[in-house]
């Protein structure tokens, strides 16, 4: 008699699983390799600064901004100088992307990786590997230019994966309310269109995850250090820019349409 197949601990695609690993690995090695000098030198190098894109675009506000920061606080403005100034030029426009890479403390990693697991996996499954990461490094690309563009003189680093989980949650919603959705979950092949902008509209399903993520994105972003939920400002505008990405251009990362 045949033994039953066992279920593997964790049913995550292999791309979600690896994905979590490595940012598992990258917070690790920051939290036990690096000084505190060590790792203000990486965050100055890769974590997404407006500021420093805001200064090729208007130096004069941006040293206008950092005087009026050195003048209520000498130490404040030798932060904001330090990332500013710190990197080499030419890795600025890596920025946009490796600030995904980087997280706070173990706490935004975890919540990060949950979030990445639930609405990743069926992203994941239905686009493929590489289309997946590719997606999910446009939402990140997206989303800190959103950010960006309603904080051009901001001198905090800017990092987090989740501009690309919301890209994922964005490109999630066009199918995982379709009918039929939960039959292919199920396993039985069966695999529903995505939905067009229309039929989101009058899904009420759809609607109603799209307006709540909308809604409790703001709130958070709003008072989410009075309520605990961070130490740090949320940047809710990255996560609404990941979530547009992955929206708007899901049906480019369909495996049914052919690249």
């Amino acid at each position: 008699m045949r033994e039953p197949a066992r279920e593997p601990i964790f049913n995550l695609p292999r791309i979600v699983l690896l994905l979590i690993l490595a940012l598992t690995a990258i917070h690790a090695a920051r939290v036990l390799l690096f000084s505190n000098e060590g790792d203000a030198e990486l965050l100055a190098t890769y974590a997404f600064v407006p500021a420093r894109f805001g200064f090729l675009l208007n130096q004069t506000a941006v040293l206008d901004r950092l005087t009026e920061i050195a003048r209520n606080s000498e130490l404040e403005g030798q932060i904001a100088q330090y990332f500013l100034t710190y990197a080499p030029p030419g890795r600025l426009w890596l920025t946009p992307l490796s600030y995904a890479f980087l997280h706070g403390d173990w706490t935004h990693l975890i919540f990060n990786s949950v979030w990445l697991a639930a609405f990743g996996s069926p992203v994941a499954r239905r686009f493929g590997s590489a289309r997946f990461l590719l997606l999910g490094a446009i939402a990140s690309v997206a989303g800190a230019f959103f950010y960006f563009g309603f904080h051009r003189f901001e001198f905090a680093p800017m990092i987090g994966a989740s501009a690309a989980i919301s890209g994922f949650m964005g490109a999630a919603a066009r199918f995982v309310f379709q009918p039929g959705a939960l039959f292919k979950a199920a396993g039985d092949g069966y695999e529903p269109p995505l939905a067009t902008l229309p039929e989101m509209l009058s899904n009420r399903q759809t609607l109603a995850f799209v307006l709540f993520w909308f809604l409790s994105n703001l709130l958070i972003g709003v008072g989410g250090q009075s309520l605990g939920f961070s130490n740090a400002p949320i940047a809710w505008e990255a996560h609404v820019g990941g979530f547009l990405a992955g929206l708007l251009l899901a049906p480019l990362f369909d495996q049914r349409r052919k690249l």
